[in-house]
């Protein structure tokens, strides 16, 4: 249930480029009075988060590259701890010098915004970045633009602002799969990586297809069945255009099954892992409903697309690469209905934007930007440590409490009853806190005489 707040301070509302009187203890470093106090425990508290998070990222990721012999050794064990150094005082230092900015310009400005979560959180974002390696601060831009686009959506639709599209996720993600499958079908259309993701998913290499039959009855030894339906199939038309070897309808099968499967094996992993934990009761994992989103999805986006491919290469006569791919993306994409999922489809759509805008930055049709990657990075921070000032409710739970290890769990501590003003919801997360505050270092009226009414003044 939503609470709506008013302001209990008896001022006006104010806009956001407005600004009010309260000292930064006052409204936020609330459990320290003093700025050099309240940066350190930050610090303190952040940088053990960031650093239990990174240990176990590039342990994971060690673990991986150890099975090769040739990364065994000083000097990548090395790399490893100055990976995870590095990292940690990055994501530490998005909630320090946020909170270093916070009070900074608090003091240089003498007033209280309310774009002031906008401008630490930029400052802190750019900052931040330049500290991360290079060859990461895309990604992280990226995935930052995902999180704040949800954001300013999830906002804009409480406030009244938007109205929600029906399964409006899954046609963003079929957008996204049509440009994606358009540029799949072109060569040199995607970076090696996606391709070879894509290949793997929804279309085998030939030398892969070219399997030799006596090999194929030998993996098929022991479940004839199979075997023969894959047979039978095989031997259904072929479009001269097509590249697979065997017949339409073999070729679709083959796609759907294997992935279908791959799907379903998956989420029985994660709903098992969710069952030791408690999350969820053992009869979960006998229900095949409850198991078979991702597979569903999965199988159906391969099968989709191929039998797409198919059906234009045969109404045509003929096979149009780019055409086909795109209108056969789209039509897969529907398959997203089974996995819905926002963040999924906005960062898929935030992926294709980013590929096309680097092959229009390479073909000079737009300008190459220096250090663009820090700048983006910086304005979705700006937002998202903007919206945890002053409405932490339009982020999803598990991002919220993401950001309140990263501040060093200090920002559940502001005092959002005096951001109301400024934001007639801000309190909805924490209606009734009032931070116990020291009189001898609040220096402003309306807030003695609100803590005082509340007995919070020490």
């Amino acid at each position: 249930m939503v609470i709506q707040s008013k302001p209990v301070i008896g001022l006006p509302t104010k806009r956001w480029t407005d600004s009010a009187p309260y000292t930064c203890y006052e409204i936020g470093h609330t459990w320290e009075p003093t700025c050099t106090g309240a940066f350190f425990d930050t610090m303190r508290d952040s940088l053990k988060f960031s650093l239990k998070v990174y240990t176990s990222f590039y342990f994971a990721t060690a673990l991986v590259k150890l099975r090769k012999k040739k990364y065994r050794n000083l000097k990548e064990l090395r790399k490893i701890l100055r990976d995870i150094i590095q990292s940690s005082i990055f994501l530490s230092a998005n909630g320090v010098l946020f909170m270093g900015s916070f009070c900074v310009f608090r003091h240089l400005i003498g007033k209280f915004y309310g774009w002031h979560g906008l401008l630490c959180g930029f400052v802190a974002g750019y900052l931040s970045i330049l500290i991360e390696r290079k060859s990461r601060r895309g990604a992280l831009a990226l995935y930052l633009t995902n999180l704040a686009t949800e954001i300013v959506y999830q906002s804009a639709k409480r406030n009244g602002l938007v109205q929600p599209i029906p399964n409006g996720e899954v046609l963003l993600f079929s957008a996204a799969a049509a440009g994606f499958m358009a540029l799949y079908r072109q060569p040199g259309g995607l970076p090696e990586s996606v391709q070879n993701l894509l290949q793997f998913f929804v279309e085998k290499k030939k030398c892969q297809e070219l399997e030799n039959k006596e090999v194929q009855t030998k993996k098929f030894k022991f479940c004839r069945p199979v075997w023969l339906v894959s047979q039978i199939f095989d031997q259904t038309p072929r479009h001269a255009s097509c590249t697979h070897q065997s017949g339409c309808l073999g070729y679709v099968l083959k796609g759907a099954v294997p992935n279908f499967a791959l799907g379903y094996g998956i989420e029985i992993i994660l709903n098992l892992l969710q069952v030791l934990r408690g999350k969820k009761k053992f009869r979960h994992l006998m229900k095949f409903s409850k198991n078979s989103s991702l597979a569903l999805f999965l199988g159906g986006f391969t099968s989709l697309f191929r039998i797409s491919n198919c059906l234009l290469r045969w109404l045509f006569n003929k096979d149009m690469p780019q055409l086909f791919g795109a209108i056969s993306g789209f039509v897969a994409g529907s398959s997203f209905y089974f996995y819905k999922s926002p963040t999924i489809a906005l960062y898929v759509l935030f992926k294709l934007l980013e590929i096309v805008a680097v092959k229009l930055v390479k073909g000079g049709f737009l300008p190459d930007i220096p250090n663009i990657d820090c700048f983006i990075y910086a304005t979705m921070l700006s937002i998202i440590l903007h919206c945890a000032c002053f409405g932490p409710q339009f982020m999803r739970p598990g991002y919220w409490k993401f950001i309140c290890n990263v501040s060093g769990n200090k920002f559940p501590f502001m005092f959002r009853q005096l951001m109301l003003e400024f934001a007639p919801n801000a309190t909805t997360l924490y209606p009734d806190f009032v931070p116990t505050l020291n009189r001898k270092y609040v220096r402003t009226p309306a807030v003695l005489k609100l803590l005082a009414t509340h007995g919070k003044l020490l």
